[in-house]
């Protein structure tokens, strides 16, 4: 049996691979060989990753303004992704902030993947063994989307056979390919998510979730439905998200009335008390990237924050929207304190003590893929109606003595689909990175920045930058390797 050396079991929450110089450059501290099921387990914990994941990715986008006002200054790894620099890296950085960290969990699941292609469970170690290979898989395909959704084009006919990622599927691919690596088509990078992520379902179907940290059979559900909605598969789409439907409920937001009337809406929504405090975490499925508290749009004086555009979003239709609750930042803006908080902040996450992460899947997400879903495959006046029902079901959870839709109040298919999309983007701000695959998605429309000294940053519509640039350490081990066009 190949042994593999690994981070011990102390260092594997803690240790951040975001610097990493080659491919997959993972140096062990402490090793260990793994032995039992339960060590591949903690090994396979250790994969996830644990540090701001997808803060910067919200920086691209139209959700983010930069607050003129503030004395602050913005730490200097931030601006590129603002401005939408050719290279997001600084001079004396070899990686960007989340190629390493992705084929470091790429790495982690295929050595686990490895060892459990050899090995032979006994019945005491079988949950366990197909748990933990289950899991590996659903993170090896987690790690692919975002891969290919970062660092090349968008899915579709024309793109399949454009340059996708390196596509290590075994541990020893990592250490063989360190230099020389080839960016397999697009094509190839979805067939093999969708691949991996079937494999996890055969072994984490009617597992006993493990945690909301972890991938587990609803959130592995999901996931599904978010790349068949990607690949525009929407009857699998459908299918998917149905199945996560049919398991949770949604959190009513209505029910925060009487404890805004009690505390008032400062108290409830601020520094120490958030949404996901309120009991919002029910719908979250699972959970990614670092502290919530700790993101950089949080109730703070950070330079960055939401756009305006977002809390007047809430209040479309006159309808009131309790997700305004999470924009809103209560400040006197009169004083220097309530001008460098800025007039919206982001009251998602309060003080959790270290228990919240950033949300990477949540239950409305699954509402709004399988509305989208529908009405793009209007198949008939059913699809348009189920995909209206979905948005009614989730905005009746949202908006106070909510009014739903009819067909008859869009002018036909597109009209309802725009309607959809506003929802994600209110629904799914600062998660995951959804907001910038998004755009891609939908047209790569122009967006427009004003940062430091009023200067104003423009990408275009259909931007080359739309897609990051390869990291400078990637392109000197693999000079043959094709970058991506500026």
């Amino acid at each position: 049996m190949k042994r593999i050396l690994y981070v011990s079991l102390l260092c594997l929450g803690t240790l951040s691979f975001s610097g990493c110089n080659h491919l997959l450059d993972i140096k062990p501290v402490n090793s260990m060989i793994p032995v039992s099921v339960e060590d591949y387990e903690a090994v396979l914990v250790g994969g996830y990753p644990k540090t701001e994941f997808f803060m910067k990715t919200e920086l691209m986008t139209d959700n983010v303004y930069a607050n003129l006002y503030c004395t602050y200054d913005a730490p200097k790894n931030q601006e590129p992704w603002y401005v939408w620099a050719s290279t997001h890296q600084l001079p004396d950085e070899e990686n960007d902030a989340y190629w390493g960290q992705l084929y470091s969990s790429v790495y982690y699941a295929n050595t686990i993947l490895d060892e459990f292609e050899q090995r032979v469970p006994s019945e005491s170690e079988k949950e366990l063994f197909e748990t933990v290979k289950g899991e590996a898989y659903a993170l090896r395909a987690y790690s692919y989307f975002y891969l290919v959704n970062l660092y090349a084009d968008v899915y579709g006919k024309d793109n399949l056979d454009k340059p996708g990622v390196p596509m290590p599927l075994t541990a020893e691919d990592v250490h063989k390919n360190t230099h020389d690596n080839v960016r397999e088509p697009i094509g190839k990078v979805w067939e093999q998510i969708v691949k991996d992520l079937n494999e996890a379902t055969k072994y984490l179907a009617g597992k006993t979730p493990k945690s909301k940290f972890r991938f587990d059979n609803t959130s592995l559900e999901l996931l599904k439905a978010r790349v068949y909605l990607f690949m525009e598969n929407w009857d699998a789409a459908i299918a998917a998200a149905s199945k996560v439907i049919g398991i949770k409920s949604l959190f009513d937001m209505n029910g925060l009335q009487a404890r805004i009337d009690e505390e008032g809406k400062s108290r409830l929504f601020g520094l120490t008390y958030g949404l996901l405090d309120a009991g919002y975490d029910k719908e979250v499925l699972f959970f990614t990237g670092g502290i919530g508290n700790g993101n950089i749009f949080y109730y703070s004086t950070q330079v960055f924050k939401p756009v305006e555009e977002l809390l007047t979003l809430c209040g479309q239709d006159g309808r009131h929207d309790y997700r305004r609750y999470i924009y809103e930042s209560f400040s006197d803006l009169s004083t220097n304190a309530g001008k460098e908080a800025g007039p919206t902040t982001y009251h998602m996450y309060g003080y959790q003590g270290g228990k919240f992460y950033y949300i990477g899947l949540k239950l409305s997400e699954a509402y709004l893929i399988r509305a989208e879903a529908y009405v793009r495959r209007n198949q008939g006046a059913d699809d348009l109606e189920n995909g209206l029902k979905d948005l009614n079901t989730l905005l009746g959870k949202r908006i106070a003595d909510y009014t739903d839709f009819v067909v008859s109040d869009f002018d036909g298919a597109t009209s309802i689909l725009n309607r959809i999309w506003t929802e994600r983007r209110i629904e799914l701000a600062f998660e995951g990175g959804m907001r910038w695959f998004d755009q891609r998605g939908q047209g790569k429309h122009e967006i427009s920045h004003v940062y430091q000294n009023g200067t104003e940053y423009t990408l275009k519509r259909n931007d080359l930058k739309y897609v990051l640039q390869i990291p400078e350490s990637e392109q000197k081990n693999s000079p043959n390797m094709p970058v991506n066009p500026r």
